[in-house]
């Protein structure tokens, strides 16, 4: 059993525990003690660590992200978002090759542990990649993930097609039958599929028993195209054709009215926020805070690099935390506890996987980062550690992270990962 001493613990449990000077007891992948200083754990220990006043909390969970993508960041700022997809992110996605796909994951990758990232949600284009490769890079990094192919509907294969392509892909990933290493079925969104494909793809996730992961109402725009070409906005749509009644991360929620959160709040849908994302590409700011009051489980997730342009959550958990305050006009909206679950625990439950990880309690995996405040004078002074940990932390801030109990981030340096 390792016990790390001397440390600054927010567990980020449902009570939100903080405990000051504490000692974190991990044996093999799960943690067996969390809580102040315990003599009779200490004398069993097979090792202390010191970490001298470090802050210790969760490994962060970003509930949506397209890994692949990282070899366009930069590729086209200042545009709106269907400009940008289809005249740039497409068009190079169509160029990818397994090689350009395996450096950009690689890249993805070591920038998510770096910033204190242990969990990640993705969606791909699986043109271009070898997922067995890819697969073996994430296993050897120790990440938890779902990493799935998008299906998109398009004028050179039918939906069937698509559907048995991906469908091979899917199966394969389950065949891995690594708990770290998960699929869901993943359409683009409602206006890049066919009505066609939209259903086989819920048949799909419901035969396999696996979740939906899917972009929704995203833009004003996506809800125009979606009510001229079904007669209903994209939330009543993806009703109609069961999608609220299977568990599914619908990314983004940006344009929802009250009826559509109240209907959200009775579905098995969770949301995967992306503020910096949807600020950028001028989508607009999803309404968090009505969200979490409906009972709707809200996760904060970086969308690609190049829509953001980087990967760093807490940044991202930041600006959602400032977002909520200037459009509710309400300062004490989206308080530091709220962004910090958000950032942990609140991810891990859009992502079906609380009872495993999200939060630094007995019985789960020991996914945590750790930084040390001395010597950063940002993060001076040290006691006010909650407010640092939101509103001043950055992602070099992060020294070691830890999966399961293994170090995979030693003083700023990837363990796991080779460029």
């Amino acid at each position: 059993m390792k016990v790390y001493q001397h440390v600054n613990i927010v567990t980020c449990d449902q009570d939100f525990h903080v405990y000051q000077d504490g000692i974190l007891a991990v044996k093999d992948s799960q943690i067996v003690y969390v809580g102040q200083e315990n003599r009779a754990i200490l004398e069993q220990a097979d090792q202390v660590i010191d970490y001298q006043g470090a802050w210790i909390m969760p490994g962060l969970v970003n509930c949506h992200t397209h890994s692949a993508m990282t070899g366009l960041r930069g590729i086209r700022d200042d545009s709106n978002l269907h400009e940008w997809l289809n005249d740039y992110i497409w068009p190079a996605e169509a160029e990818f090759t397994p090689d350009m796909t395996t450096k950009a994951v690689k890249e993805a990758l070591t920038e998510m542990l770096l910033s204190g990232t242990t969990t990640f949600n993705d969606m791909y284009n699986p043109n271009g990649v070898d997922i067995k490769q890819i697969y073996e890079i994430v296993k050897a990094s120790r990440m938890r993930c779902y990493f799935s192919p998008t299906l998109f509907s398009s004028e050179i294969e039918t939906s069937e097609e698509t559907i048995d392509r991906t469908r091979a892909i899917i199966e394969e990933i389950l065949g891995y039958n690594d708990a770290q290493f998960k699929v869901m079925v993943a359409p683009h969104s409602p206006y890049s599929c066919s009505k066609d494909l939209l259903k086989a793809s819920l048949d799909m996730a419901k035969e396999l028993t696996i979740p939906i992961h899917i972009h929704v109402a995203e833009t004003k725009e996506e809800s125009g195209i979606i009510l001229k070409r079904y007669g209903k906005r994209p939330v009543a749509f993806l009703d109609e054709l069961g999608y609220l009644d299977h568990p599914s991360v619908f990314a983004h929620g940006v344009e929802l009215n009250k009826g559509e959160i109240e209907r959200l709040a009775t579905s098995q849908v969770a949301i995967a926020h992306n503020p910096i994302s949807n600020l950028k590409l001028a989508s607009g700011i999803a309404p968090i805070i009505q969200l979490q009051r409906a009972g709707v489980s809200v996760g904060i997730a970086t969308d690609s690099v190049a829509s953001n342009n980087n990967l760093d959550l807490f940044e991202e958990g930041r600006t959602a935390a400032l977002l909520q305050k200037m459009k509710s006009g309400d300062a004490s909206q989206f308080p530091i506890e709220t962004a910090l679950k958000s950032l942990t625990i609140e991810g891990a439950k859009v992502l079906g996987m609380a009872d495993q990880i999200g939060s630094l309690e007995v019985g789960k995996q020991a996914d945590f980062l750790v930084i040390q405040p001395q010597g950063k004078v940002h993060l001076q002074p040290q006691e006010k550690m909650l407010s640092h940990l939101v509103y001043a932390v950055k992602s070099s801030d992060v020294d070691d992270v830890y999966i399961a109990g293994e170090q995979v981030v030693k003083h700023g340096q990837v363990l796991t990962v080779e460029l």
